[in-house]
């Protein structure tokens, strides 16, 4: 696992690469969320992909260890990546990987850009009500990071501070639900950067990629506050409303890649612990 996240360098964007097992393009452009999602809702998703033999997936791609490009290679890499070449393969069709800046991701669905996400997103009740989820594949919790030397020792001290986040991430509602003021960034590497230079307090994300972070950057000037964030825990795949055969057999693949262990083995190459479902009962 070390040889692997010595390769990860939380900086910017990297170059644009091929995927191991399937294409991959970049779009950094806003989409519109504006239109609704069920207006594909006619359309039988899982037949088109049967079709064309291409399952286009919406990612990041500098999110480690999420989707993130390897330093060295230039491929486009990741556990969420590998799930989903899983899942293509489990289909009989190749993964298209598109890039998508956090804050027009989901809304690229709307516009029929990709036919899923996986992106550790947070199963909410305010994205189901426009979205469908599959099952969740993985589950984790959010912690709040600070500067080493910050007098926030708790949760509840974050109150009136100010928060380095993707505005329309769970991370930012939780965020403002603990009272802080929401400086905008483009993802984790701008937040860690705001406050290391003082212009934010502290960030709130998942707590893989502080994992990831720390085990990268042993030297860094940021704590973890050691108290779990209550919620968004359940991870699942994200696809448009209505599309009930695709989510059916969506289920299917993840039922069966996470009770024959080939998810846990992914988990472990890049975490080196398994954070399946039910793992830690």
């Amino acid at each position: 696992m070390k040889k692997l996240l010595s390769k990860i360098l939380f900086v910017g964007t990297a170059g644009l690469a091929l995927a191991a097992c399937g294409a991959t393009t970049t779009d950094s452009s806003s989409d519109s969320a504006s239109t609704a999602s069920s207006t594909a809702a006619s359309v039988n998703v899982l037949k088109t992909i049967e079709e064309n033999k291409q399952l286009r997936i919406g990612v990041e791609g500098t999110y480690p260890p999420f989707s993130y490009h390897d330093t060295e290679t230039g491929d486009l890499v990741g556990f969420e990546v590998e799930i989903a070449e899983v899942i293509a393969a489990d289909l009989g069709v190749e993964p298209v990987f598109v890039e998508t800046k956090w804050d027009s991701l989901i809304a690229g669905l709307d516009v029929n850009k990709y036919d899923i996400v996986i992106n550790n997103v947070g199963v909410t009740e305010e994205r189901q009500e426009a979205y469908d989820f599959t099952d969740a594949y993985f589950e984790s919790y959010g912690q709040l990071a600070v500067s080493a030397d910050s007098d926030i020792q708790t949760l509840e001290d974050y109150s009136g501070k100010k928060s380095a986040q993707s505005t329309t991430s769970n991370y930012a509602q939780n965020a403002r639900d603990l009272g802080a003021e929401i400086v905008p960034v483009d993802g984790f590497n701008q937040a860690v950067e705001l406050i290391t230079s003082g212009r934010a307090d502290g960030t709130i994300n998942d707590y893989i990629t502080f994992l990831t972070y720390f085990e990268e950057n042993p030297d860094s000037t940021l704590k973890l506050i050691d108290e779990k964030l209550p919620t968004n825990d359940k991870v699942g795949i994200i696809l448009q409303k209505e599309n009930t055969d695709f989510q059916a057999k969506l289920n299917e693949i993840i039922a069966a890649r996470t009770e024959d262990g080939t998810f846990k083995a992914i988990f472990e190459k890049y975490l080196g612990e398994d954070i399946s479902v039910g793992a830690n009962e």
